[in-house]
């Protein structure tokens, strides 16, 4: 056994192949334990050749993607709940960090809110009747790069019809 073993997986019933490093590069966690040459602890049961997990497979896809590249890319909140879970299981805390710092970043539907508030109650001090088309630019400028900074700063992205927002 060696680290450049390619290990298939059943993970939920969908396959998965990568290398024995892949699975073993955080080497605290479950994964790692399991495929480590040295470790006692023994592999997943086999399937068909491939060793079986009763985990989701869509959430185990973005944690090899993490494995491979420390880095993590979800289009909903939901699925980073489900990858936090994940997380956890697997004991993995460098992926649970992550994880909290793109939380820590996400803009929240509550922040825009909040935002575009202060914004009208500015538009209301000037009174309805006397905001020049000029100041109403100058507003908007304004709330424009609030959230280009905060998407900037963000790993988290909100994709639609494949578009990123």
């Amino acid at each position: 056994m060696s680290l450049s073993d390619i290990i298939v997986l059943n993970v939920g019933g969908t396959r998965f192949e990568t290398t024995r490093a892949t699975l073993v590069s955080q080497p605290d966690s479950v994964l790692a334990k399991m495929f480590d040459p040295d470790s006692p602890l023994e592999p997943a049961i086999t399937k068909d050749g491939a060793y079986f997990l009763d985990r989701d497979p869509e959430t185990f896809s973005l944690i090899l993607s993490f494995l491979r590249s420390g880095e993590i890319f979800v289009d909903s909140k939901m699925v980073l709940n489900k990858l936090s879970h994940e997380a956890k299981f697997y004991q993995l805390p460098g992926l649970e960090a992550k994880i909290q710092e793109i939380q820590a970043k996400n803009v929240s539907g509550q922040d825009i809110l909040n935002k575009l508030s202060q914004i009208v109650t500015k538009i209301d001090a000037l009174g309805q009747d006397r905001v020049s088309v000029s100041e109403k630019r100058k507003l908007m400028t304004e709330f424009r790069e609030w959230m280009q900074e905060d998407l900037r700063n963000s790993e988290y992205f909100i994709r639609c019809g494949g578009k990123k927002y």
